[in-house]
């Protein structure tokens, strides 16, 4: 039976181009929630966005890589170079914080502290947490990351885990025999990638749960990552069978990419297609 859906908008807070199509798509179309960068170059300005955005539930978007930290270098001299800035990649950024676990685990609990604390200090009222790239559910971050989210009483955060409707969205059908071999080992390493993160769902849902923090039974966006147009949208929507789930995308006016995402989060055509798949859409609860 078709339960809640959250359309997410990630990276708030990266830049202006990124807050106005987020903004634009919220008050125009179907996006009900926003994750922002504490350390973006234009967080402020999403603060300001969020704040006359009521029913915009806007969580954290964490950075451990690609991006810049929220606490000083010399505080965590070992994730940042003396910028502040993380390792580029996550993979990069994922290798070095599981071989080096035991001697990371104090500077990644204070960066993630950290991240938190100017979110909340903005005035934000966190509604969930998720992560730039997914490293949020790195094995050592997310054992770090859930007694924060406790402490604060935070109530939801993004578990990934993309079932085949996924692969359906990003790969319209078609005859096998027309796929090049550069797309079949792209299709191949976005597999692999899904799997990983299936397993680690599988690993986290049942700590988060035991915390009292929620999750969606499904999350979509992960092989279609930046490539949700309106057609795409509009497959993984007319075949959403989970009992919850979130589409988190990355609406931009900086990039073909980016705007073609607003596009379609703000046609008809995925509106009513929200509405005839029984879903209820879910932003943030209303003030009391």
């Amino acid at each position: 039976m078709p339960g809640e859906l959250r359309i997410t908008g990630d990276d708030f807070g990266a830049s202006r181009a990124v807050n106005e199509a987020i903004e634009a798509a919220h008050r125009d179309g179907v996006l009900t929630a926003a994750s922002a960068m504490a350390a973006g170059d234009a967080f402020e300005d999403a603060v300001a966005r969020a704040k006359a955005l009521p029913a915009l539930a806007t969580g954290l978007h964490l950075v451990l890589c690609d991006g810049r930290a929220a606490s000083r270098p010399a505080d965590v001299p070992d994730l940042v170079d003396a910028s502040g800035r993380f390792r580029e990649g996550p993979a990069r950024a994922g290798l070095l914080y599981w071989h080096r676990r035991r001697a990371l685990r104090g500077q990644l609990e204070r960066e993630l502290r950290a991240q938190l604390e100017r979110a909340l200090a903005a005035g934000l009222a966190l509604h969930h947490v998720d992560g730039h790239h997914h490293l949020h559910m790195h094995p050592v971050v997310f054992d770090l990351l859930l007694p924060l989210l406790a402490e604060h009483r935070i109530p939801r955060v993004r578990i990934v885990h993309e079932d085949g409707l996924g692969r359906a969205a990003h790969t319209p059908p078609r005859g096998l025999s027309a796929e090049r071999p550069a797309a079949f080992v792209q299709r191949v390493g976005a597999e692999l990638v899904a799997g990983v993160f299936a397993a680690l769902a599988r690993r986290h849902r049942p700590r988060a749960a035991a915390r009292g923090i929620a999750s969606d039974a499904r999350v979509y966006g992960l092989r279609a990552s930046g490539k949700l147009d309106e057609a795409a949208l509009l497959r993984l929507v007319r075949g959403l069978r989970a009992p919850s789930a979130e589409i988190y995308l990355h609406p931009s006016r900086a990039s073909a990419a980016g705007r073609a995402e607003e596009a379609a989060l703000r046609s008809d055509a995925l509106r009513r297609a929200v509405r005839e798949a029984g879903y209820a859409l879910r932003g943030a609860p209303p003030a009391r």
